[in-house]
């Protein structure tokens, strides 16, 4: 599942949808993350609070973003993402003076067409990257970002009774279920190296969204039918601000060696919306499935989407923090930090008036043992202060702010280098989150949180090449996941909603040594069955998921040519990504790349 391009990512057990933008915590609401801007992805397992304050508490995602090239790159690459959705996208880099001092990195991205399942989309995307060492020990970048991202008949999010098969390969939305944003994000960082003692680090980044969504929610009926829920939201406008300023500093007392970081980060963000908010009408009529996507757009009213824009709220993070890597000797090491981080909500307009500020100060501690040299035994605690959030737009409750608590991570792990390319890694977790969930009340649900989200589990992961031909990334977790310390009796012990006790995942490349150039490609990801409500009820059931794909590396005219070819759910398999919405239909996905 997605939202204006950012992914809902499940580690753990917990779901996060904020991103983290080279360091930089960013609120989901408008942030835009498009895929052509990332070098690559940064999977930070475990509570994150200690660099980025609350809300990641089973891990973190950090896009790290592209930069300038050191040799001259010029890519273009034709291709289709799945239906008739097809794209170019050119990515050209380099160094503007012999020297290799300053460079650039230009990318460039147009997609059309229909997605799988017949859901129209257009997308636009500019990136561009100036950067260079203005000294020997002075570093700077600048980066600009350019989003337009337009998705008519996006798929309805179900309300089920009971929870059945859908067909995930039809659309079940009119047209006029869309979703539009545009998007314009600037950054800068700035790295000095004055001495081999010293680093100061610091970015800043802006970002300014406009962006408007039109919903379908079905409430499934005994009888199988579905009464549709419309919600329109008037183009709503976010700025999103963040930064962060860091001083590393190297110094030893006695034999034992110290890489000791004192900081500062913020991250700010506003949302304007334009007259009296999002409009919500609710049907009396029953539809099959198949006639959903004939409905007629309501009238929304006359006054909707009029009047100047005025702020509904805003909020802020700021994290103070001081962390030390301590270095004993060859064998023992220690990482400690602290972080005041506080969290503050200010309501307005249609949402009330109402602010609301936290602080708490919050250890991470860590203690690191290298029996031999290849492996690594840790022990860790961690605590975040878990930021408050407004309740959305599709709850009852919208507006509401639901109050900050403490989260909490314990971990003792094991990490083996089998050889140089390949790491083994297994872990322990007891993790406590505060319980937060949809009542699912009918007509329009609330959204509410009480007592603890625990979960107790196991993980292992091996990543590297197994031989010079076969790479593997996989791992598996086991979890025991529970609600404790409920203000309600019913819910003591219930298993937290949208929760997999067991998850598998293993993706291969395998090079063919009889044909050069030709990689095979698959993978194999299970997810084990949760619960769709907080009586556990409504089971959503286990699904396996299967993809085959190829690469292709050759030389045509003396430039590289690359072609690829991706199946993505090969079998077809009808599943639910979560309580509400539908998984992936089988997609075929295949590009052309090459140099000019």
């Amino acid at each position: 599942q997605n939202f204006t391009g950012v992914p809902f990512v499940t580690i753990r057990g917990f779901q996060t949808s904020s991103p983290v933008y080279d360091g930089i915590h960013l609120y989901a609401n408008g942030s835009a993350v498009s895929v052509i801007e990332i070098d690559r992805v940064e999977i930070l397992s475990g509570t994150s609070g200690f660099l980025y304050g609350g809300n990641r508490v089973g891990g973190a995602v950090n896009y790290v973003t592209k930069n300038s090239t050191n040799v001259p790159l010029r890519r273009l690459t034709f291709g289709n993402y799945g239906g008739t959705q097809f794209y170019g996208h050119a990515d050209i880099g380099g160094k503007f003076d012999d020297r290799g001092r300053f460079g650039y990195r230009a990318n460039l991205l147009y997609q059309g067409g229909d997605t799988a399942i017949g859901e129209p989309i257009n997308q636009k995307v500019a990136n561009i990257v100036l950067d260079g060492h203005l000294t020997d020990t002075l570093y700077a970048d600048v980066k600009y970002t350019y989003n337009d991202y337009s998705k008519e008949a996006t798929q309805p999010l179900f309300y089920m009774r009971e929870r059945i098969s859908i067909d995930t390969s039809k659309r079940y939305s009119p047209k006029w279920a869309s979703n539009d944003l545009e998007s314009h994000k600037a950054y800068t960082s700035l790295r000095w190296d004055p001495s081999k003692y010293f680093t100061l680090r610091s970015a800043f980044f802006y970002q300014d969204t406009r962006m408007r969504v039109n919903q379908i929610s079905l409430d499934e009926q005994a009888n199988k039918t579905f009464i549709p829920r419309m919600t329109n939201s008037p183009w709503e406008k976010h700025e999103n601000y963040g930064g962060y300023i860091y001083l590393d500093s190297r110094f030893s007392t006695f034999a034992v060696d110290h890489k000791l970081t004192l900081g500062y980060s913020s991250t700010f963000h506003e949302m304007l919306l334009r007259g009296n908010g999002t409009v919500y009408l609710s049907g009396n009529t029953n539809f099959l499935l198949s006639e959903l996507k004939n409905i007629a757009e309501p009238d929304w009213g006359a006054s909707f989407g009029s009047g100047s824009m005025a702020t509904a709220y805003t909020t802020r993070n700021d994290n103070i923090l001081i962390g030390d890597d301590i270095s004993f000797n060859d064998q023992w090491s220690a990482m400690v930090g602290l972080n005041y981080a506080t969290t503050a909500y200010k309501l307005d307009g249609i949402y009330g008036d109402s602010n609301y500020e936290k602080s708490k100060l919050t250890p991470t501690a860590s203690l690191l043992y290298k029996p031999i040299e290849k492996v690594t035994t840790y022990v860790s605690y961690m605590e975040a202060l878990e930021a408050s959030i407004i309740v959305g737009n599709t709850y009852a409750n919208r507006g509401e702010v639901l109050s900050p608590l403490l989260s909490k991570q314990y971990e003792v792990g094991l990490k083996y280098d089998i050889n140089p390319n390949l790491l083994l890694s297994t872990a322990l977790f007891r993790i406590e989150k505060t319980n937060r969930y949809s009542d699912l009340a009918t007509p329009i649900p609330r959204y509410v949180q009480d007592g603890l989200q625990v979960h107790n589990g196991v993980e292992l992961v091996l990543t590297g090449k197994v031989t010079d031909n076969l790479t593997i990334m996989g791992g598996g977790t086991l979890m025991d996941i529970g609600v404790e310390k409920s203000n309600d009796p019913a819910l003591e012990g219930k298993k937290p909603t949208n929760a997999a006790s067991r998850m598998g995942k293993i993706y291969a490349e395998y090079a063919l040594p009889w044909i050069p150039g030709l990689n095979l490609t698959g993978g194999i990801y299970y997810t084990g069955e949760r619960y769709a409500n907080v009586a556990n009820t409504d089971k959503i059931p286990s699904y396996t998921l299967y993809d085959i794909g190829a690469r292709y590396t050759t030389r045509v005219l003396d430039k590289a040519l690359i072609v690829r070819l991706n199946v993505i759910n090969l079998t077809g398999k009808n599943y639910w990504q979560d309580q509400y919405n539908l998984g992936v239909p089988r997609t075929i996905a295949f590009s052309v790349s090459t140099m000019f």
